[in-house]
């Protein structure tokens, strides 16, 4: 009920849609209603209905010409005829013919009734023109019937697929409204849900968990809404025909409740592993399909292999017992039933035993108890058919609104003046796993328009500080301390306000299908001139000039028509194009050779003016000129200092350059430096 609560959230906005598609259902519903009736109007007023009682008239009165005799079967007389159907023959009887079953042995007539009593007739066959002369009374009202037949039929065809299409009309724009809150949702979730969720079950969750919300409209129409006005509506046709039949029904409703709630249970943990597993091979497929050039250099396919044909036969094992579930006690099951029954009935009524209760039970009412019996049985084939369905729809649902309605951060947005730019980080301990912290009481003070390097191995906690300065993490309440951009503590805005004024670059950029330009501005309102312009100003004149449609050349999925210098010339530019008051480089030059890494310590001289600048790098002699640089070892600030005064305490610092520098470059600076 939960799950159907957040899905009504979606259908509530095409109210319209769903009160013409309910409409449009109850129409069908009470078509199907009168077709059994208009049948059994046909076969029992009409084509039977020629054996009822006629009696013979006058002239004036009659229907029915025979044999110089006048008959109606309105006009009531003392004398009374019958015609008897046996066969596929007609016979005359100048009787009234008791009710029973009959035989005809050459132009004798038997009637046994249930009572065992047995009556004789004498019965005269009908020819062709004669049998013509007794229906002739009846043509009109037949045609008029099979006329109103035709026009329920096409009826019932346009309502249906209005019904039809104004349902699939909701579940496109139920399923597009929740992709779209999903994505948005997913801009807003903090950095620990991806890290805790592969990217393949996530894009899995949005592409295909998300049909589950349709699924799951879909069965509820089918199975509590179509279903129950199709039991409803059989029951008023069959307590109209007989109530003492249509109440001996109502003994299924317990056996179906016992055997549904076992069938459920059974099927719903099955659902859950299946879904799962689901997921699990679209997350592992994914990993390959992005690793495929590793996989192939390795040689590891064998392995890769087997742990996704692993992984596939688990999910096709789930499969199959959900299959054999539905086979076996499911709604295959339900199927056989229903033949069982309508078998029953056409048996036991087509063996001439047309007397129950006292009643006698006609052509036409086989027929319309059997079309409603019919609609009966079939709701309960759907539930069994549905639940399946309905398990899937609510798990997977379930899983897209965990998406839509996860924990997501502050994405309220107030315009501010832009920072100055001094960060301070006060006493951080920060873990992110509760006992664990990675960083361990550090304090860190950076000027206003300073350019400050963080050096160390990795797992020192560098880009950890840095991802707390960019608030891809907050701290928890088992972590301590504080940082403050220009003396207010970071978290007192919301992160879209604060990250306005605040850019990075990273390792590996995102680069996406799109236009140089599109690349560069990404969602920023400005001018092509001034895009051409920050990219040459940072040394990007050569990637420019080399394409023939320069800035608006567009980029391939990831980047693929440019170099890694390239890529990482666009991402510098994007981050200088949104005037960030502090701007983070995170191991950007890594990726770059000597040459690209020149050009841009050239540009960097030109963009570190009016901002403050923090580097994280490897490659010391990106951050030789620093204002100050910060040595980190394993999660703690073990120096502090400019480039040669950290050279001279011969420590952390300087062990990690002469790592790095030829010795005779290291002694060299060492006798300049003294």
């Amino acid at each position: 009920m939960k799950t159907m609560k957040k899905v009504w959230r979606y259908i509530a906005k095409y109210k319209k849609l769903l009160f013409i598609s309910l409409t449009a259902m109850i129409i069908v519903q009470a078509l199907g209603l009168a077709a059994p009736l208009i049948v059994k109007s046909i076969l029992d007023d009409y084509l039977v209905g020629i054996e009822r009682p006629w009696y013979e008239v006058s002239e004036e009165d009659q229907e029915v010409t025979f044999q110089n005799r006048y008959f109606s079967q309105d006009v009531e007389s003392s004398h009374v005829v019958s015609i008897v159907i046996y066969q596929g023959k007609y016979y005359f009887v100048d009787d009234l013919v008791v009710d029973g079953n009959k035989s005809i042995d050459g132009n004798e007539l038997t009637i046994i009734k249930q009572d065992g009593s047995v009556y004789v007739y004498d019965a005269d066959p009908l020819n062709k023109n004669e049998v013509l002369q007794f229906y002739q009374p009846f043509i009109q009202p037949l045609i008029f019937l099979v006329v109103l037949l035709t026009i329920r039929f096409f009826l019932q065809t346009i309502f249906t697929y209005i019904q039809r299409i104004t349902t699939s009309m909701i579940n496109v724009n139920i399923v597009r409204d929740a992709r779209k809150d999903a994505v948005k949702s997913l801009q807003k979730m903090s950095m620990t849900y991806y890290e805790t969720e592969p990217a393949g079950k996530i894009a899995n969750r949005i592409i295909s968990d998300v049909g589950g919300m349709m699924n799951l409209f879909s069965t509820i129409m089918n199975l509590l809404i179509n279903a129950s006005l199709a039991v409803v509506f059989a029951y008023i046709g069959m307590f109209y025909l007989d109530t003492k039949l249509a109440l001996l029904t109502f003994i299924i409703f317990p056996i179906v409740y016992v055997w549904l709630r076992f069938f459920t249970k059974k099927l719903t943990k099955i659902a859950v592993k299946v879904n799962e597993q689901n997921s699990m091979l679209t997350a592992q497929l994914n990993e390959i399909i992005n690793g495929i050039h590793i996989l192939q250099i390795f040689n590891f396919r064998k392995k890769t292999e087997d742990k996704f044909n692993q992984l596939s036969n688990e999910y096709m094992q789930e499969k199959l017992k959900e299959n054999i579930l539905h086979l076996s006690i499911g709604w295959n099951m339900i199927r056989l039933i229903g033949a069982l029954v309508t078998a029953v009935i056409i048996l036991y009524f087509g063996n001439g035993y047309l007397t129950v209760a006292g009643f006698v039970v006609t052509a036409g009412l086989i027929y319309a108890y059997n079309d409603y019996l019919t609609r009966l049985i079939e709701p309960v084939g759907t539930l069994f058919r549905e639940i399946g369905n309905l398990q899937h729809a609510i798990v997977r649902t379930e899983r897209i609104f965990k998406i839509i309605d996860g924990e997501q951060e502050d994405g309220s947005f107030v315009e501010i003046p832009r920072f100055k730019g001094e960060v301070k980080f006060e006493n951080i301990w920060f873990s992110y796993n509760e006992g664990n912290p990675v960083i361990k009481g550090i304090d860190l003070d950076i000027k206003a328009g300073q350019m400050i390097g963080l050096v160390g191995h990795t797992g020192s906690g560098k880009s950890t500080m840095m991802s707390l300065l960019m608030r891809f993490y907050d701290m928890k309440s088992y972590d301590m301390g504080k940082i403050t951009v220009d003396g207010i503590d970071i978290k007192s805005y919301s992160k879209r306000t604060y990250r306005t004024h605040v850019g990075i670059v990273l390792q590996d950029p995102a680069i996406f299908k799109a236009t140089i330009a599109d690349n560069v501005r990404f969602g920023k309102q400005v001018s092509d001139e001034e895009v051409e312009r920050v990219i040459r100003d940072i040394g990007g004149s050569k990637l420019i000039d080399k394409q023939e449609k320069g800035i608006h050349t567009v980029i391939t999925r990831g980047g693929g028509n440019l170099s890694v210098g390239e890529k990482q010339i666009l991402s510098f530019a994007r981050a200088v194009i949104h005037n960030p008051a502090i701007l983070v480089m995170d191991e950007a030059t890594a990726n770059i050779d000597t040459e690209t890494e020149t050009m841009l310590q050239v540009a960097l001289e030109k963009v570190k003016q009016g901002r403050t600048m923090i580097i994280i790098a490897h490659r010391l002699s990106t951050i030789k000129n620093a204002d100050k640089i910060v040595v980190f070892q394993q999660g703690l600030k073990v120096e502090e200092g400019k480039h040669k005064d950290l050279l001279s305490k011969n420590g952390v610092y300087a062990n990690i350059y002469r790592s790095q520098i030829k010795p005779e470059s290291v002694n060299n600076e060492s006798a300049n430096i003294i």
